[in-house]
């Protein structure tokens, strides 16, 4: 059973990102959480972590119906950061 920060409003209508998915999370379905930093290790960084309310409620965070949309993001990532590097080092 998921629990509730009572800080953090329920949000009903989350929609998974997954290209070409966006289905409505129902309340007992077992999503994923990804999102990206820099900041940390100056690097582009990929998170990933099992549902939790307050996580889903943060700015920049994808909400995942499971695993085959998160690997596609992951995929969708990482061809972003390569792309990005290759631009970088033609300069």
């Amino acid at each position: 059973m998921e629990t509730v920060n009572p800080k953090v409003p329920f949000n009903p209508f989350y929609r998974c990102a997954g290209p070409n998915c966006g289905i409505l999370k129902k309340s007992t379905d077992r999503w994923w959480l990804m999102w990206t930093s820099f900041g940390d290790y100056n690097r582009p960084v990929l998170y990933l972590c099992p549902w939790d309310e307050e996580i889903a409620a943060r700015e920049g965070t994808l909400h995942i119906c499971g695993e085959l949309c998160a690997q596609k993001l992951q995929s969708q990532y990482m061809g972003n950061v390569r792309e990005s590097d290759l631009k970088r080092s033609s300069r």
